[in-house]
């Protein structure tokens, strides 16, 4: 992260996070694993207060000539030409989109009273520093002069001018929870100041719920970094159902469902023990039980958008939707892997091993390997950007780590801000494998000598290719050394296989086949080096004799073997960069295997939006507005740029 804050660090210099720089993998890994521990001993959400007051929003008009708007933004603070373009749009008092090819027709879509957060509102992780950088300063520029919405700032000795008041609410995702939730909390969490663009935020817990017009109620949930509702908050949710409760959800309500992440995406039952369903299962399972309907289930987390619509609800007879929409800002995930493409089903079968009542009834979704009939599947609708375009755009993998991104041009930048910047881009991630291809050359070549020879080692450049290679496997566990530094190469290509769906044996395979490649390469690089180098090189252009003259022998085969060994790691940081590349590439563009370290990679700022929504007598409307392709934003009073587009639109019927 830049140190410049301001006006004067526009949105192009605001660079994308490079997923795979050594400093961001280092500070995520920490602050995860730290906050992890933390989050184990003490679960933060257990000290806020255990009442939940429902922001009311019911009395609002909602008819179709004045509807209630409300939007919906998750995962942005990126890149600032990204994260700063999506706050125009969504601040702009009337926006116009096009709803067909050509850019017409067109509509016009007021500025919401409501903005929902869905989480991720900073990367890498959460900082006041970084809040402030990638999302609190682009906020507040993009918001539009003409905006209907009056300023609360309620510590002024002289008040604002009264006017209607925006609203916003927000859950945390993991990225916000890597500090504990303690600069989200600062913002969002009993601080009701008009910290964040001056709109009113008065939820008291990282999690809320909200009385919408018309029978709608949105419940934002909070899975901190366990996957799950609390105890606490599974209480306070609970007690919005109470029969005979005049301002909590009654029979025939509609209720939407805002979770941190989309635990439809991975298998049915989420993995909960066998006779302890989740929290949030039963959750569901209670408002259904209460005469509720649930009629949408949204999240962020990844970073596209993907819609799954259930026609006819065997219980309800209504529709309900899954919808992923986390297209805010961050990079891009793809859309042809198996989290989205899989089916999803429903189900509601009772937990059979459930040893207390509460814990008997549960509401599952999730994907499956083949839809079984019995259960009702969620059926495929929208996805952007497309399945198609998604895997083409995965090919980049095989030069992603090469793709800088410089914030300006090197020439201004200077020595030590373009150092800098290599080193905390993808291009860092590189030269760190040509460290290890020299450091594992230099670990596994030290027993090709004479000295070895009753071991059956020799010099490698006087070994021909097929017998080096044998003894190469050999010299790889020959040493403690030589095998602890092996073993650490699989077990990161292993964790790196490790993510997403699949077989453990078949990501443990794919993991060891990717460590072996570059296990392989290492060694090409090594024979081919001393072949070239220490044998013709040197006596071509006769610098072992020239040498020879004042260097004695010992000195001068050192000295060609830490030149061979620093050439292996030149070599490896191109070598290692390309074979990893083409992993990814192979993993995500034919297998449809790791979404997000394959899509980390590329930080692709296109195919961004927001969903805007408006409720009538007639229902709830839901529009995706979206931009193709993300222009360069030099200054913050850049206008808006054209292209905005209805992506996809959907209707909730009461």
């Amino acid at each position: 992260m830049s140190t410049t804050f301001g006006t004067q660090e526009s949105p192009c210099l605001r660079r994308p996070v490079a997923w795979y720089s050594p400093p961001v993998l280092w500070q995520a890994g920490r602050e995860l694993l730290q906050s992890a521990s933390f989050q184990r001993n003490l679960d933060r959400r257990e000290t806020f207060s255990p009442v939940l007051q429902p922001l009311d929003f019911s009395e609002r008009t909602a008819s179709s000539s004045q509807p209630f708007w409300f939007d919906f933004m998750s995962d942005t603070g990126d890149g600032g030409n990204a994260t700063f373009t999506v706050a125009q749009a969504l601040l702009k008092r009337e926006l116009q989109v096009s709803t067909g090819p050509g850019g017409s027709p067109t509509l016009s879509l007021p500025e919401g009273e409501l903005l929902i957060l869905g989480g991720d509102l900073a990367y890498p992780t959460a900082s006041p520093e970084e809040y402030q950088y990638r999302f609190i300063e682009p906020f507040a520029l993009a918001r539009d002069p003409a905006s209907r919405f009056a300023r609360h700032e309620p510590d002024l000795a002289v008040p604002v001018p009264e006017g209607p008041q925006k609203f916003i609410v927000g859950i945390p995702q993991n990225h916000d929870w890597f500090d504990s939730a303690s600069t989200f909390c600062r913002y969002f969490v009993n601080y009701d100041k008009g910290a964040v663009n001056g709109a009113r935020t008065p939820q008291r817990q990282t999690w809320f719920a909200a009385r919408l017009p018309q029978g709608f109620w949105l419940l934002g949930l909070d899975f901190a970094l366990v996957g799950d509702i609390d105890r606490q908050q599974l209480e306070a949710f609970m007690a919005l159902l109470r029969p005979g409760q005049d301002e909590g959800i009654r029979p025939g309500d509609d209720v939407l469902l805002l979770y941190p992440e989309p635990y439809w995406t991975r298998p049915l039952g989420d993995g909960a023990w066998p006779g302890y369903p989740k929290r949030y299962q039963r959750l569901e399972a209670a408002i259904e039980a209460a005469g509720a309907r649930i009629r949408l289930r949204l999240a962020g987390d990844l970073h596209h958008y993907a819609r799954q619509t259930l026609a006819a609800d065997p219980l309800t007879q209504r529709d309900s939707h899954l919808v992923t929409c986390g297209v805010g800002g961050a990079f891009a995930h793809p859309t042809h892997c198996q989290d989205v493409q899989a089916p999803k089903v429903l189900s509601r079968e009772p937990e059979p091993h459930a040893v207390s009542p509460d814990l008997q009834h549960r509401v599952r979704t999730g994907r499956v390997s083949q839809a079984d009939p019995a259960l009702p599947r969620f059926e495929p609708q929208a996805v952007w950007p497309s399945a198609a375009l998604s895997r083409l755009l995965a090919w980049g993998n095989l030069w992603a780590l090469f793709r800088i991104g410089f914030s300006r041009s090197p020439f201004k930048l200077g020595v030590q801000q373009t150092l800098d910047e290599l080193w905390n881009s993808n291009f860092g991630f590189a030269l760190c494998l040509g460290v290890i291809y020299g450091l594992n050359a230099y670990v596994n070549s030290g027993v090709f000598q004479v000295s070895f020879g009753q071991d059956g080692f020799a010099p490698m450049a006087t070994l021909p290719f097929g017998t080096a290679a044998v003894l190469w496997l050999k010299a790889m566990v020959f040493s403690p050394f030589a095998a602890f530094i092996n073993l650490g190469l699989l077990t990161g290509c292993v964790r790196i296989a490790w993510e997403g769906p699949g077989p453990q044996v078949w990501r443990l395979l794919n993991g060891l086949l990717h460590g072996m490649a570059h296990g392989f390469l290492i060694f090409a690089l090594y024979w081919l080096s001393c072949v070239s180098l220490q044998h013709a090189g040197l006596e071509a252009l006769g610098v072992k004799a020239a040498m020879g003259q004042w260097l004695p022998g010992p000195w001068l085969a050192t000295a060609a073997a830490l030149a061979t060994w620093v050439s292996v790691g030149v070599m490896g940081v191109v070598a290692g960069g390309l074979l990893f590349g083409a992993y990814l590439a192979l993993m995500c563009a034919v297998l449809a295997q790791l979404p997000n370290n394959a899509f980390g990679s590329l930080a692709i700022a296109d195919y961004k939006g927001f969903l805007r929504c408006r409720i009538t007598e007639t229902g709830l409307e839901v529009f995706l507005i979206g931009l193709d392709t993300m222009p360069q934003r030099p200054s913050f009073d850049d206008p808006l740029p054209s292209g905005w587009r209805v992506v996809d639109r959907f209707e909730i019927k009461k």
